[in-house]
């Protein structure tokens, strides 16, 4: 009888997202060190602009320019497949970041309850995560409506410029605790990484 392999097989099988995530952060890095070079030259007198002046860039850039902001917009809403799974992954992110605890070094926390939308004023994060009052119907009050987005079962904030900047930001800090080998490659973290991929891959596509 042939021996059953399936438990190491399925070992095998599984995906590790560390690496991919990497190599989906560098096409990142390409892309706005391109297509914000001009930065560099504000920042002449020293040795050019920094990652930290690149991302605060693409964090605050809602203008067409912005081929991630735009792409972050049009998921958020869109009522197709590719939205749905979309703010699903938003969702999952946010359980695996609470799950994970993650401890930055310059930042407080890794959240969308504590979200860094703007990095020079990093020490008062906000709460992304809205509870709006529900009607019976199980439709969010007229009240409450243009405050907020539905992902699956949670909502977040409606203001697109706070969610997109506080989730990069999230993707960025996750980066730079992988590349400084301050991740564990255990379940919870490594479900970040998957989510951060998954996001990261949608707003770059």
């Amino acid at each position: 009888m042939p021996s059953d392999y399936k438990k190491e097989w399925m070992e095998k099988s599984a995906i590790d997202y560390f690496s991919p995530f990497m190599s989906l952060w560098l096409a990142c890095n390409s892309w706005y060190m391109s297509h914000y070079s001009d930065l560099n030259d504000s920042h002449s007198g020293s040795n050019g602009a920094t990652d930290r002046d690149f991302i605060n860039k693409l964090k605050e850039d809602t203008s067409g320019r912005n081929h991630f902001y735009k792409k972050f917009e049009e998921l958020i809403e869109k009522a197709g497949k590719e939205g749905i799974a979309f703010r699903t992954d938003l969702e999952l992110l946010h359980y695996a970041l609470d799950r994970a605890n993650l401890m930055p070094e310059r930042i407080n926390s890794c959240s969308l309850r504590s979200a860094v939308v703007n990095y020079q004023n990093k020490d008062n994060p906000i709460d992304l995560i809205k509870s709006p009052r529900i009607n019976q119907d199980g439709s969010v009050h007229a009240n409450d409506e243009a405050d907020v987005v539905k992902l699956d079962q949670l909502y977040i904030s409606s203001n697109r410029q706070h969610c997109f900047a506080g989730v990069l930001e999230i993707i960025y800090q996750v980066r730079n605790m992988l590349v400084h080998g301050k991740l564990n490659p255990d379940k919870d973290e490594h479900d970040v990484v998957k989510y951060c991929y998954r996001i990261l891959w949608e707003l770059m596509n």
